[in-house]
């Protein structure tokens, strides 16, 4: 009976599925991280200063504490993804007239990168209704809504008519991106910057990652990003953190529970 419901909400209401998709999803990262957020918080912040990102491409970015899609201390502390630190300091390096961020949650790219290139326009997409809302909230806090649109399905039409002068898409929307970053049906993705993480079926390993090389080869500049372990990242970044937290506390604090060995591509126009 579930089974048929949900296929009834997925075809028929998709609003409403969404919707309560993300309600049950903050109720069980609420139940699985909170703990760990309350120690990690009472640790690294005290109730008189302001909470901000600790260390990385977004260092001093004003935070909150919410549940958010998955775990937040990594972000606070500036450990998340640090895979794409390096791909974070080529974007600061080129001045973007815009930056479209697919699939946005909370707004840590979003924001990010609005700190990061002042005068670029921010188009924010994200189909879980409290990511949305979570990322005009980040947008405040850190005074950078002025520049940011924020809307739910980003469609092909969306990126054809926002793509402006020098443009970087980032894109992690679960499987979507073979779908949404084909470039006969938004031609302007050939002359954007695209950082996508890449999610394949188990059935058909590295088919989405070959597909998408296919389409971007011929005008983009393509490197291949994997996921890491944090040992690396604690031994060289950690330093004061470490000694507050501890080790036990901060491999825990960092661990953003990847399992299947994540895959970026990160592709320059060129």
């Amino acid at each position: 009976m579930r089974r048929h419901a949900r296929q009834f909400l997925e075809r028929y209401a998709s609003g409403v599925f969404e919707a309560i998709r993300a309600i049950r999803n903050r109720q069980y990262f609420k139940r699985q991280f909170s703990p760990l957020h309350i120690e990690v918080r009472e640790k690294l912040f005290s109730d008189a200063q302001p909470m901000v990102i600790q260390s990385g491409p977004f260092q001093g970015m004003r935070y909150f504490d919410e549940p958010v899609w998955g775990s937040i201390t990594p972000k606070w502390l500036g450990s998340y993804e640090a895979e794409l630190h390096g791909v974070m300091e080529e974007v600061h390096a080129k001045p973007y007239d815009t930056i479209v961020d697919i699939g946005c949650a909370e707004g840590y790219y979003a924001v990010g990168l609005a700190l990061l290139h002042k005068r670029a326009r921010i188009f924010a997409f994200d189909m879980d209704f409290i990511s949305r809302g979570q990322t005009r909230r980040l947008g405040r806090l850190n005074r950078v809504e002025h520049r940011m649109k924020i809307a739910s399905r980003c469609r092909h039409q969306d990126l054809k008519m926002l793509s402006s002068g020098r443009t970087l898409v980032v894109c992690d929307i679960e499987g979507g991106e073979e779908d949404l970053l084909n470039p006969s049906l938004a031609p302007s993705l050939l002359q954007s910057d695209i950082l996508v993480e890449v999610h394949e079926q188990q059935r058909t390993p590295s088919a989405v990652e070959a597909k998408l090389r296919s389409r971007f080869e011929a005008t983009h500049l393509i490197r291949r990003v994997s996921s890491e372990n944090r040992l690396h990242w604690i031994e060289k970044h950690g330093g004061e953190m470490a000694r507050l937290l501890g080790k036990p506390l901060i491999l825990r604090a960092t661990d953003e529970r990847r399992s299947n060995g994540n895959v970026w591509l990160w592709m320059r126009s060129l």
